[in-house]
């Protein structure tokens, strides 16, 4: 028993080093919320948890989509054929209708409604390719043209790329207006249809449906 309380006393040392407030405070705190709509709304008073239940939104992902389980749709099948369906309708109170026969709203819905809103806006891609990406294919359009044969064969193809990685690079480059306008314009392309098969200079004399 001595031996124990030896042991036991020389391992709880205090440890100077550590900041005790700062880490009680690190603990309680919910960390930095990056979410502007969910940040404004947010009641410090509360756990966070009731915060986001009071949002409209999950707070946690595996009880609100649980993976389905044949164990437990079986459990559930037999309480029905049983008659055990009173025990598990009180257990959704969330759900429950109140006496005027609406469901209940979250207080603060608008959250929700707000997060919805501003994910089916439509975003504008920001990918653009590196300065020496477009100058890669901007030397190959000028030299060649849109024949993508004809680059691949190229000795500048260090990457031994093929025409069809090639077509690949060139249509995503004009794909980027930021990135290919100015270049149409120095070549005097700006106003030109890219689309009209009848210009030459837009012609592509390799696609999927004809050899090269």
């Amino acid at each position: 028993m001595v031996k124990r309380l030896r042991k036991t006393k020389k391992n709880q040392k205090y440890n100077y080093n550590r900041n005790r407030k700062r880490l009680n405070k690190k603990l309680r705190s919910t960390g930095v919320i990056k979410c502007k709509e969910i940040s404004k709304a947010l009641d410090k008073s509360q756990p966070l948890s009731a915060n986001i239940r009071q949002m409209g939104l999950a707070f946690n992902v595996n009880k609100a989509l649980p993976v389905p389980n044949a164990k437990q749709e079986r459990l559930q099948l037999t309480r029905y054929v049983n008659g055990f369906l009173e025990e598990d309708n009180c257990d959704e109170d969330a759900l429950r209708p109140s006496k005027t026969g609406k469901t209940r709203k979250p207080p603060k819905v608008f959250v929700r409604q707000q997060l919805e809103k501003d994910a089916n806006e439509y975003v504008e891609s920001r990918f653009r390719l590196p300065k020496g990406q477009v100058q890669y294919v901007t030397n190959f359009i000028d030299a060649h043209g849109f024949n993508y044969k004809a680059m691949s064969r190229d000795r500048r193809n260090y990457n031994q790329d093929t025409w069809r990685q090639l077509r690949q690079k060139v249509r995503k480059f004009l794909s980027i207006p930021e990135q290919c306008t100015p270049y149409l314009e120095r070549k005097g392309w700006l106003d030109c249809d890219m689309n009209d098969p009848n210009d030459a200079r837009w012609k592509e004399y390799c696609t999927d449906d004809e050899e090269c």
